[in-house]
């Protein structure tokens, strides 16, 4: 069964609970979530831009399609049955625009999140891994 890649920072803990959160919705095991840092190294990914993946996860369904950010994780929610009530209002009017404007501001300051919400400190965008 071939399954969907999500590639994100595995360096980031707002990163990872949220991928420990897809895994435990992800019924249907239709995800991959792979570490950014690693997936750099995959053959598969070469043509991926490291800055790029820096900046948001990617969700990377077949050789042909990339999605990232906002609609990542909007594609995702399409196979997360509990996730189902939520997706229409990604689908609202002014959501292409708003929705990647909230996932940015919040990828762009996940570091600080990540100390706001008692976790590791980062400095210089690296985390500290335990």
């Amino acid at each position: 069964m071939h399954k969907i890649a999500v590639l994100y920072d595995g360096q980031c803990v707002l990163c990872r609970n949220s991928i420990r959160m897809l895994r435990a919705l992800d019924w249907f095991k239709k995800f991959e979530p792979i570490e950014l840092q690693q997936a750099i190294q995959q053959p598969r990914f070469n043509h991926l831009d490291y800055q790029d993946l820096m900046g948001a996860i990617h969700i990377i369904p077949d050789e042909n399609r990339v999605y990232t950010g906002f609609f990542g994780v909007r594609y995702q929610m399409r196979y997360l049955p509990l996730l189902w009530p939520l997706l229409p209002l990604l689908y609202l009017p002014g959501m292409n625009w708003l929705g990647p404007k909230i996932y940015g501001w919040i990828a762009r300051r996940r570091y600080a999140i990540n100390k706001l919400l008692g976790n590791p400190i980062c400095e210089d965008g690296y985390c500290r891994i335990p």
